[in-house]
């Protein structure tokens, strides 16, 4: 547990009125605290301790101090400093007052656009410190970055060290080896951390290297990569706005290296990261940008784009928008080629079946005279990966799917059925290092307490509560 240290009750009456602002008692703080610490691979908070920060303690950790001020600047969207919430010893740090969205608004050079991402990946930066942005200065972000001018051709320097292709083809497989890291186990904080410096180290030669003119290209790519899978394991790691600002970074990037792939993929995962913290309008306009921007790409960038298009449907509770989304998206995915980008080597029917059935638990409670049979072909389309996800290499979709296989039980009004997932993710869930699927089992582990209890089946509770406190 992070520790306390005794202060001259340095401002508590700003605590006490973020409080109050935020509609949170201290346990609550504690609980949103919680998530952002294991993200960055610290030390939790006891529920008990922000009454004695209300009393004039002040965490001895630095980065509990900052998250507190992150939390309740979002919480509350007034903006805080570590200064105003713990007096003038205890300053800001730079990481702590960054936004998703800062720097990155505009018409930018490329030149700007390397020196923020090489600024935000350096050793100092927090992505777990980083603050939220209204939803229409994403959007102009966004639209910004799909604007980024194309890059003039990359030459490197004259007196740098030489970057040979086949290096840059080596960069390339520590990728995806990195994706697969994912794959297994999530966006714990060692995995963050090798992303972050994949994409500086690339970002570095970028700027100190010398190589061809296609060389440069491809390192840009690289570069967009990095951002968007830094991105992605942010999002994991259920840090929503950091994930948000690589994913900014990727799209300039990669307009910048005029790679399409990238882009219309990043748009995609804005999208789906909306649908899923319930912000279907927003989800929906990344969503058709996405579509939009793949336009003329390979058959596979443009199923992904629609497949995204089908998540955000269903999050907005249109159940024929989604079906002509997931049929589009289905029709496109059989046309493959020698050539497509590896970076959606994921994408097969069998993961699109996955995120079909999630969709569909999304939208049996949008559509309550279907949902009976939305649930039963929810349940269908997610068994086969629940089942078999984590023996395939894809052990956090596993688990990812197999709890939304669980809110289709629950919905169904099966508790047989939700007591045999809920004991088949008890035993993966120590193996995966992912906030999001933490935080999305105890949440579905509180839906199905009575009807489980009722069932005679508390065995299921209880292996699911010790599978979660071992992580």
């Amino acid at each position: 547990m992070a520790t306390d240290s005794l202060s001259s009750r340095p401002h508590p009456a700003v605590l006490e009125e973020a409080l109050a602002r935020a509609n949170w008692s201290a346990r609550d703080l504690a609980k949103n605290l919680n998530p952002r610490l294991n993200a960055m691979g610290h030390p939790t908070v006891d529920l008990t301790a922000g009454y004695k920060w209300l009393r004039g303690h002040v965490p001895r950790s630095p980065a509990v101090r900052d998250v507190v001020v992150v939390v309740l600047t979002e919480a509350t969207g007034h903006r805080y400093t570590s200064t105003e919430m713990w007096g003038s010893q205890y300053p800001s740090a730079d990481a702590a007052e960054t936004g998703e969205t800062e720097e990155l608004l505009g018409p930018l050079p490329l030149e700007s656009v390397l020196r923020t991402a090489a600024a935000w990946t350096g050793g100092n930066a927090e992505p777990a410190l980083v603050h939220s942005s209204a939803d229409e200065k994403l959007s102009a972000a966004v639209w910004d970055a799909t604007r980024q001018a194309p890059a003039r051709l990359l030459t490197g320097r004259s007196s740098g060290e030489f970057v040979a292709p086949e290096f840059v083809d080596m960069l390339s497989e520590q990728l995806a080896a990195l994706r697969r890291l994912d794959d297994r186990t999530g966006g714990g904080p060692l995995s963050q951390r090798q992303a972050r410096h994949a994409l500086h180290d690339s970002l570095t030669l970028i700027h100190d290297g010398q190589y061809s003119a296609p060389t440069g290209t491809r390192l840009l790519q690289h570069a967009a990569g990095a951002a968007q899978l830094a991105g992605w394991m942010s999002f994991d790691a259920g840090l929503a706005p950091a994930s948000h600002r690589y994913q900014l970074l990727a799209i300039r990037i990669a307009r910048a290296a005029d790679d399409t792939t990238t882009v219309s993929n990043a748009l995609g995962m804005l999208a789906y990261q909306h649908a899923a913290g319930g912000d279907p309008n927003l989800a929906l306009r990344f969503a058709y940008a996405a579509v939009e921007h793949a336009k003329g790409a390979l058959p596979l960038v443009q199923a992904r784009a629609w497949g995204r298009l089908a998540t955000a449907q269903a999050a907005a509770g249109n159940l024929d928008g989604f079906r002509r989304a997931t049929d589009q998206c289905r029709r496109l995915i059989q046309n493959r080629h020698a050539d497509d980008p590896p970076s959606l080597y994921y994408l097969t029917p069998q993961q699109i079946d996955a995120e079909s059935g999630q969709a569909l638990v999304d939208l049996a409670a949008h559509v309550p005279g279907k949902r009976t049979l939305l649930l039963r072909e929810a349940a269908d389309l997610l068994s086969p990966i629940a089942d078999q996800g984590p023996s395939t290499g894809f052990r956090r979709s596993g688990i990812l799917h197999g709890i939304h296989l669980v809110r289709a039980s629950i919905g169904a009004r099966d508790p047989e059925a939700t007591a045999h997932w809920i004991t088949t993710l008890a035993h993966h869930v120590p193996h995966v290092q992912s906030t999001r699927c933490r935080t999305l089992l105890t949440t579905v582990r509180t839906k199905a307490g009575n009807p489980l209890r009722a069932a005679g089946r508390t065995d299921a509770l209880d292996a699911i509560s010790r599978a979660l406190s071992s992580t």
